[in-house]
């Protein structure tokens, strides 16, 4: 009873050619997915270059955009400069001129003490008053009246042009901080798109890696599995001729002719089934169970003989399947399994002629009585041993 998948044992002959092949199976399903991961990397990375090339073009024109702002703020300043020494001129120049005025209005008062005049000036508290005053008596000199007033008027001139320029340094000022924020807030995302770009490149580069250490184990898997499938061939070749010497039985094996290797009616066929201790299987109807073998059901301690000759692997103790059991290698991907013995009756790895004794029958592991479960493998496939037994 009990089905379950082919087990393969290395020996001094095959160092375990099953695992090797999983471990090329694993390989190359993680040989897929970073294949898959390489290929998305690679799409992603033009997409990611052409953004980079994107935002270093914005960051030059905005670069070129506050270098000619910040000319033209440094224009505005450099006149602002200017119209605030303009004004600082016309103030010390209207200084001047009214300091002369008043060494004027000393000589008038000295020479015409007694004017009318110089008597309203005296006594009055509002100097424009006494400027008109002044200049109505044309007492005072008319070149320093004009001058004055004309420096009053350029005065008051210079402080409108400070006023209208101080207004456009600030708006200009303006554009070139926004201009400047602009470009802080480009290079920073194109800073976040070189770093991604960066790590996607590492990881597409850490991936290629692991495609060099996978493709160099699978040479390596490779060639020993050549090499085993070489020992395998020769212990094989060293079996058939044991077998010939020893006079064990015809040839058997490789797809060729077996024999019985119990005797005792068939218990259980091979198929499918409705043993629920069975070997799960989908493709099977419910309850999806699936027997690899038949159960012979012969006498406790009945002998065990080789279906063909081979390679003896003496597998380890299943207590939940097939107990003490034995597979054959035949050579050309052909195997035996015999399960559920008492006993063996050679040592592992040795070649046995077709018809030898291996082992006893028994009832190890789960097992409901003295039985063998016998199947047979090809390539990993298991068959019907009824279409092989004669």
């Amino acid at each position: 009873m009990v089905g379950g998948p082919l087990a393969t044992t290395a020996d001094e002959f095959t160092d375990n050619i099953g695992a090797d092949q999983q471990k090329l199976a694993q390989n190359a399903q993680v040989l897929q997915q970073l294949s898959a991961s390489i290929a998305s990397a690679q799409l992603q990375e033009p997409q990611i270059q052409a953004d980079i090339d994107k935002l270093n073009q914005q960051m030059a024109q905005t670069a070129a955009m506050v270098t000619q702002n910040q000319s033209i703020l440094d224009g505005i300043t450099a006149a602002l400069a200017a119209s605030q020494a303009k004004l600082a001129q016309e103030q010390a120049k209207l200084a001047e001129d009214k300091q002369h005025l008043a060494d004027q209005l000393v000589i008038v008062y000295e020479l015409q003490q007694q004017s009318t005049p110089l008597n309203n000036l005296l006594t009055s508290h509002n100097f424009n008053d006494f400027w008109q005053s002044l200049i109505e008596t044309r007492r005072i000199s008319g070149q320093t009246s004009a001058s004055t007033v004309q420096v009053q008027q350029a005065e008051a001139q210079v402080r409108v042009d400070i006023v209208q320029i101080t207004a456009q340094q600030q708006q200009q000022q303006s554009v070139v901080n926004q201009l400047v924020a602009t470009k802080n807030e480009l290079a920073q995302e194109n800073a976040t798109k070189q770093r991604a770009l960066a790590a996607l490149q590492a990881a597409q580069a850490a991936d290629q890696a692991k495609v060099a250490q996978l493709t160099a184990s699978n040479d390596n898997i490779n060639n020993e599995i050549a090499s085993l499938n070489a020992q395998e061939a020769a212990a094989q070749a060293a079996a058939a001729a044991a077998a010939a010497n020893s006079g064990g039985g015809g040839g058997g094996g490789g797809g060729g002719s077996f024999i019985w290797p119990d005797s005792g009616p068939v218990s259980q066929g091979f198929g499918c089934t409705t043993f629920q201790f069975e070997a799960y299987d989908a493709s099977c109807p419910y309850p999806h169970r699936f027997h690899n073998g038949i159960d012979i059901a012969g006498a406790c301690g009945n002998a065990i003989v080789a279906t063909a000759a081979g390679v003896v692997h003496i597998e380890p103790y299943d207590p939940y399947g097939y107990g003490n059991y034995i597979i054959i290698q035949h050579g050309g991907g052909w195997s035996s399994l015999y399960g559920h013995m008492s006993g063996f009756a050679v040592g592992n790895g040795a070649t046995v002629g077709q018809g030898q004794q291996i082992g006893r029958e028994g009832s190890t592991g789960n097992s409901t009585g003295c039985h063998l479960h016998f199947g047979i493998n090809s390539n990993n496939q298991w068959l019907n041993p009824l279409r092989y037994l004669p």
